[in-house]
């Protein structure tokens, strides 16, 4: 009789079991929403990066002059200098082999490279790096490690769908003669790790380095709880709408209810990282992640940095651009003018005349940038 008690109990947990987790992605996400296919190219639902504009609610790549002029000069994997930032991710935007290589004018034999040690597979492994000014190739710091750094170095290393947040690498006992490690910091969209923040870290042995599993289509296959990406890609449903942009395309945080773990909701159903609350920067479209903020702005400690922090560059790009506020129309004052004897039209066809010389100009600007 206990065992029959004991079995039954068993069945009525698992059934219970099934059914929440069944339901556990309705209560999460909006349905009709997923069905819409939002990824972080949608600007219905986040802002679009700098070097993007927002057409019939999809970021579309700007033109490099239609960026701001004013920048530090930047240089890219293709061998040239670009005047600023915003234009080399431009050009790269049209024509992703051009990436972001070092802050500066480049620099004669300037390399940058990322790579997996130790792994059985070419899409596991330790992060190794190589910095462009540096001697040696150094490994990665666990500690500062996230979902984040991960996506953006399995996406560097040509794995499109970013890092299997699943799998993890099996470490065995390895001998590694290093106690320095690299401690890097990445906002999660960038193309290259090279645009990423680094630091160097004390290391005591290879159980405080970095290890990542890059995600391919073979290494997973769908589940009752699994959640798909707009990637194709496929994730836990517990991942969703926790603020942790486990898809890679953000996908998983763009159709959410509500919002759990650390992270907030933005009244767009967009749930962000707790730390960019009262950041300085607007990450919700609503705005609502800078609202009430007034004495509660955080602070960040200075450091010793190897590389220039291009997410602050971004966000002085960012600053640098016109600034609308959802549901209110952008009133410009036109000033008008009476015909008087047909002078007004002559003014006219001369202004005409200017802006298609200007636009030849910003044409033949591109042409030489791209050349």
């Amino acid at each position: 009789m206990k065992l029959l008690h004991v079995f039954l109990l068993f069945l009525c947990f698992h059934l219970s079991f099934c059914k929440v987790t069944s339901t556990f992605q309705e209560d999460r996400v909006e349905k009709k929403c997923l069905a819409k296919k939002y990824t972080h190219l949608s600007c219905n639902k986040v802002f679009c990066q700098p070097w993007q504009r927002c057409i019939e609610g999809t970021c579309v790549c700007k033109l490099p002059y239609q960026c701001p002029k004013n920048g530090t000069v930047v240089c890219a994997t293709n061998g040239r200098s670009f005047p600023t930032y915003c234009q080399q991710k431009s050009l790269e935007c049209l024509r992703p082999g051009t990436k972001f290589l070092n802050n500066g004018t480049c620099i004669a034999g300037g390399k940058f490279s990322v790579s997996l040690k130790h792994g059985n597979t070419d899409s596991e492994g330790i992060v190794e790096v190589k910095l462009v000014d540096q001697d040696k190739a150094m490994f990665v710091c666990k500690s500062s490690w996230s979902m984040r750094e991960a996506n953006v170095a399995c996406l560097d290393l040509g794995f499109q769908q970013g890092a299997d947040s699943e799998r993890r690498f099996k470490l065995s006992d390895l001998s590694i003669n290093s106690t320095e490690c690299l401690h890097v910091h990445c906002r999660g969209l960038e193309t290259s790790l090279a645009e990423c923040t680094f630091t160097k870290r004390r290391t005591m042995d290879y159980q405080d380095l970095a290890d990542v599993v890059c995600y391919t289509q073979k290494a997973d296959s769908p589940t009752n709880d699994s959640f798909q990406c707009v990637n194709g890609k496929y994730i836990s449903q517990t991942k969703a709408c926790d603020g942790i942009n486990d898809c890679g395309d953000q996908s998983d945080e763009l159709c959410c209810k509500a919002c759990h773990g650390r992270s907030f909701h933005c009244k767009s159903d967009v749930c962000i990282p707790s730390q960019y609350r009262c950041n300085g920067e607007v990450d919700c479209i609503t705005g609502d992640d800078e609202v009430g903020c007034e004495g509660n702005l955080k602070s960040w400690k200075e450091t010793e940095i190897l590389t220039a922090d291009m997410d602050a560059e971004r966000r002085r790009i960012k600053s640098l651009l016109p600034k609308l506020s959802c549901g209110v129309k952008n009133r410009m004052h036109v000033r008008r003018k009476r015909i008087v004897g047909g002078k007004l039209a002559k003014l006219q066809i001369s202004l005409d005349i200017f802006k298609g010389l200007h636009k030849v100009y910003a044409i033949l600007e591109f042409c030489c940038i791209i050349l």
